[in-house]
């Protein structure tokens, strides 16, 4: 009998830990979508970036969206602005989208903010 209880016990707190768990999955959703959400920009600044290291660009400023490019190493790209995303992270748009910059360095000009 005491056997039993114990297995009732394990299995009701492994059900209570994966109900929390699958809570956490079903809530990570919608901060995925959002980091996605259309962010406006236009080419107002004068400066070229350089690609450090090789970089994806992202249809929009976070890594969670859809790669849309790859860049090699020291290819220079014209950039358009830059934006801080919902993480704090500062990202660079360039004719083929976003870059996060911790991949890219300015070569010249000024990047403004979008």
């Amino acid at each position: 009998m005491r056997f039993h209880k114990k297995l009732t016990a394990a299995l009701g707190a492994t059900a209570l830990a994966m109900s929390g768990i699958a809570l956490n999955v079903a809530t990570a959703g919608p901060a995925a979508a959002a980091a996605c959400d259309h962010v406006s920009a236009s080419n107002k600044s004068n400066g070229i970036v350089v690609v450090v290291g090789g970089a994806k660009a992202y249809k929009e400023p976070a890594a969670e969206c859809q790669a849309v490019a790859s860049m090699a190493p020291g290819r220079d790209l014209n950039a358009w602005c830059y934006t801080i995303n919902q993480y704090g992270n500062q990202w660079t748009r360039v004719d083929e989208g976003w870059i996060y910059n911790g991949h890219i360095a300015l070569k010249s000009g000024t990047v403004k903010h979008c």
